[in-house]
């Protein structure tokens, strides 16, 4: 087969054993392998494709043309694709007809249509080979539609927009007259179904001059017999989008329960859920499914008779009957609806209610569906759906997204939004959307008046807060990003119970130990904070737990409160000033989030906040003397070669009673000895293994990952390729925040070991995890990854990585580091015997290596140029450059 793909169900295309897509130029070798499709799998006589090929005039040569055809054919889609025969060719790769052929014979007709991308050999659609197979094809298709609908009908699907679409489109075809009749009676709607059947029937008398077939006279029979379900559900006058899953977890629901209650914050789309889900289950109640609306009224019985129309009281009217009953909008009057459905519960035993609310009712029974913000993809289908009812053309792209998630997934935002496509860009609604509730201001006049506006909606749920209710709401807006209790209780000054009654009101989301509003109640809640006691209450809260956590992130508590943090990293940042600045830079250095601290330097007026802008060599000799180790961390990353002051701070440091300082003494030291002097390979390699110790014993997995990471590269600079895996790979184990180049050596030393497959693994998901704006991480990856081909023995995929690193913008990188690049892809050309570039590779990271200290560097560079002078047989010059790397490495 070859891997071939050949689709003509739609436009001719065809895709290559690698999913790429093949393009077929010209007409007449479009015509030729369409043809060869036809019959994919036989052979095609020569004959019969020249007459197909030229029906009305062939080439002088006809067999001599053909040939030419089919050879070009071959090298455009391979040529194993097409095969030879005396008597003709056979096409021998997958075709879609094939596919789209085993999926309606295997009953999978939504597989089958999903094939279908439009006219059936359309390239050739009129050619007179193509007739025949277009007219069987699309035949084919009608069967598969008419299956789909089959099983959409039998799962309660409402489906019935669809086929009346394609029964007005083939008035004759007598199968989809039918499924049309049988959807109309699945959702009760009888009286349609027998004004579909004579309407048919008629049509057929008068254009055939025959009556009704066996599909249609069953579908006839099915709704006569069928009672008819009372209903004053509304007509739907927009598609239903997004709520699928709740849709069906609803009347699963309510097949097991007979109260069950949607609950969720205003403008999530409970009352059109409920409608939904009432419309599929008509037949499941035909004594009637009635919609309540309360609204706009106080009297939950008297709106319920009058939805009923009768004058009975409805537990005497529905008290044998086997009925829906939808109570919409119950918020306002929840005491009373819940008091009334109890009662009708307990004396209407075929009874169920499907009841829509802020907040639950509370009664005994009550099954409860939370509605939550929709989805990504469900916040876009809908966002989609509505922008193109105003504005036909529009088209999707990134912002969308970012459109439906600043405005929290909320259905009716959402479709306010949307409806601003006919004036405004997405680019344009994105830069609006900082007042997302003045911006929704405008919605369809046809909604009930709380529904109209974003604003409204929410003045709904506000309106219906008592005032300590409304007390707390407005000061959880102060929060960014959620709270946890002790932080509400200390800033907010909010008792539980109105905490409590704010979550089951649902203007408050709870997730595990946090408590968070969505983005437009926060807005909200917002406008209506007067005073700004509550915002420096917030400030002083999350400067004070940074201040008294500190300490802890050095020790067995660390794992801990990095999330704890982690989760409060936007109230941190809300809550910015010098004070948090200085508290947080530990933190900021333990999580690696360099850019944080650098981006609210320019903003902040300390020495640590000066000494990220513009570093002087008296600001660092100044602070070198701090006690922070935060500040001393900075100090240590500003020095850069500055041995001298670094060996300073590792002195004072291993000096210190606190045995976290000695921990960090010994790695400094363990840096220091690496870098200043030939042949301390061995003493920097003790100093990153008491560090190791150190940290073990205090429980700081941050400071073990580092003192691992250091000793592995110490280790395997001397061989030790066993020692050093084991280094890494419990650094890895961890689980804390690690950097790029611990993945690398520990792909690396996997590679060097024989595990190939399970550094290929590391570094493709390194590849995944490193940001596209560290081009020097990146290449770190890409050179990992070219000597794990060479070790694979695929050269030319390692050259191409090997291109792929040093293309790289690297400016600022360790000399060190591209003295390694170099050093690496001069073993690739070696592999590949081009000597003398390879030469010229291994002077170039000699050259770059000599700029630094690194002793470990420096001896591995020049003991790989010592290897490429051995295998050109000058033995001298290799033993001598051994010489000069055994003396560093001491």
């Amino acid at each position: 087969m070859g891997g071939v793909w050949v689709g003509v169900l739609g436009e001719l295309e065809v895709r290559g054993a690698d999913g790429g897509r093949v393009e077929v130029g010209g007409a007449m070798l479009r015509t030729l392998l369409v043809r060869l499709a036809v019959d994919a799998g036989r052979i095609v006589t020569t004959d019969r494709l020249i007459a197909d090929l030229w029906p009305e005039s062939a080439p002088a040569e006809p067999g001599a043309a053909l040939q030419s055809l089919v050879a070009r054919l071959r090298r455009a889609v391979g040529r194993e694709a097409i095969g030879s025969h005396p008597t003709g060719y056979r096409l021998d790769v997958e075709v879609d007809t094939q596919q789209f052929e085993r999926a309606i014979a295997e009953g999978r007709p939504r597989e089958a249509l999903d094939l279908w991308r439009g006219a059936p050999l359309a390239d050739v659609g009129d050619a007179e080979f193509a007739r025949a197979p277009i007219t069987r094809l699309e035949e084919l298709r009608a069967t598969a539609v008419e299956a789909r609908i089959d099983a959409d009908i039998a799962a309660q699907r409402d489906v019935i927009a669809e086929v009346e679409e394609l029964a007005a489109a083939q008035p004759l075809r007598e199968g989809l007259q039918a499924r049309l009749m049988l959807a109309l009676t699945a959702k009760g709607r009888q009286a349609d179904a027998l004004t579909a059947y004579d309407r048919v029937r008629k049509l057929l008398a008068d254009q055939l001059g025959v009556d009704p077939g066996p599909e249609l006279r069953e579908a006839h029979l099915r709704a006569l017999r069928t009672p008819s379900t009372r209903s004053n559900l509304p007509a739907r006058l927009t598609s239903f989008v997004g709520r699928d899953l709740e849709l069906d977890q609803v009347t699963r629901a309510l097949a097991g329960a007979r109260l069950v209650t949607l609950t969720g914050t205003g403008g999530t789309g409970k009352t059109r859920l409920a409608i939904e889900a009432a419309k599929r289950l008509l037949t499941d109640f035909p004594d009637g499914v009635w919609l309540v609306d309360l609204t706009s009224t106080t009297d939950v019985m008297a709106a319920t008779r009058e939805a009923l129309d009768t004058a009975d009281h409805p537990r005497d009217y529905l008290a044998t009957r086997n009925s829906l009953l939808v109570l919409d909008n119950c918020e306002h009057v929840i005491d009373a609806a819940a008091d009334f459905a109890a009662d009708l519960l307990a004396r209407c035993p075929r009874l169920k209610i499907l009841a829509t609310s802020r907040e639950p009712l509370n009664v005994t029974g009550e099954t409860l569906c939370p509605l939550r913000p929709l989805a990504d993809n469900q916040a876009v289908a809908l966002f989609m759906d509505r922008a193109r009812a105003v504005s036909p053309g529009f088209r999707t792209d990134e912002s969308v997204v970012d459109i439906c998630r600043a405005l929290d997934g909320l259905p009716l935002a959402i479709e306010l939004a949307a409806a601003r496509i006919r004036s405004l860009t997405p680019s344009q609604l994105i830069d609006r959307l900082g007042d997302r509730i003045g911006l929704l201001d405008k919605g369809t006049r046809a909604a009930p008046q709380r529904h109209r506006t974003l604003r409204a909606v929410i003045d709904w749920s506000w309106d219906l807060l008592d005032e300590d209710e409304r007390t707390l709401l407005s000061r959880l807006s102060v929060f960014a990003g959620g709270a946890t209790l002790e932080a509400i209780e200390q800033v907010a000054q909010g008792a539980l119970d109105q905490l409590t009654s704010l979550v089951d009101k649902s203007l408050v989301v709870a997730t595990e130990e946090r408590y968070r509003l969505l983005e437009t109640i926060r807005e909200y809640a917002a406008s209506k904070l007067d005073g700004d006691e509550t915002r420096q209450r917030h400030a002083d809260y999350y400067t004070e737990l940074v201040e008294r956590v500190e300490p802890l992130l050095r020790g067995p508590e660390q794992a801990a409160w990095l999330a704890r943090l982690t989760a409060e990293r936007a109230n941190l940042d809300l809550a910015m000033s010098p004070r948090m600045f200085t508290a947080r830079l530990w933190l900021w250095l333990v999580l690696a989030q360099l850019q944080d601290p650098l981006r609210w330097a320019e903003t902040i007026d300390t020495d640590e906040a000066q000494l990220l802008r513009a570093p002087t060599e008296e600001l660092l000799d100044r602070l070198a003397l701090a006690d922070g180790p935060a500040t001393l961390a900075l100090v240590v990353i500003r020095s850069g070669n500055n041995t001298k002051r670094l060996a300073g701070i590792a002195d004072r440091l291993s000096e210190s009673d606190d045995p976290w300082r000695r921990a960090a003494g010994e790695l400094l030291h363990g840096y220091v000895a690496s870098e200043i002097s030939d042949g301390a390979v061995p003493q920097a390699e003790r100093h990153f293994a008491q560090a190791a110790t150190a940290f073990r014993e205090l429980g700081d997995q941050v400071g073990l990952t580092y003192a691992l990471t250091f000793l592995s590269i110490s280790q395997s600079s001397r061989g030790e390729n066993e020692a050093a895996l084991r280094s890494a790979s419990e650094a890895l184990s961890l689980g804390v925040h690690v950097p790029t180049l611990l993945h690398v050596q520990s792909a690396q030393l996997q590679a060097r070991t024989g595990d190939i497959a399970g550094a290929r693994l590391l570094l493709e998901r390194a590849e995944r995890s490193t940001p596209k704006d560290d081009p020097v991480s990146l290449a770190r990856v890409h050179n990992a990854l070219a000597e794990l081909e060479r070790l694979d023995g695929n050269l030319p995929k390692a050259v191409a990585w090997h291109r792929t690193a040093l293309a790289a913008d690297v400016t600022g990188a360790p000399a060190q580091f591209l003295a390694l690049l170099r050093m690496n892809y001069a073993l690739t050309l070696t592999a590949l015997g081009e000597r003398t570039e390879a030469g010229r590779q291994h002077e170039m990271a000699v050259e770059l290596a000599m700029q630094t200290k690194d002793a470990p560097a420096r001896a591995v560079v020049l003991e790989a140029q010592a290897a490429w002078f051995d295998s050109g047989g000058d033995q001298d010059r290799a033993a001598a450059l051994r010489a000069k790397a055994a003396a560093l490495r001491g």
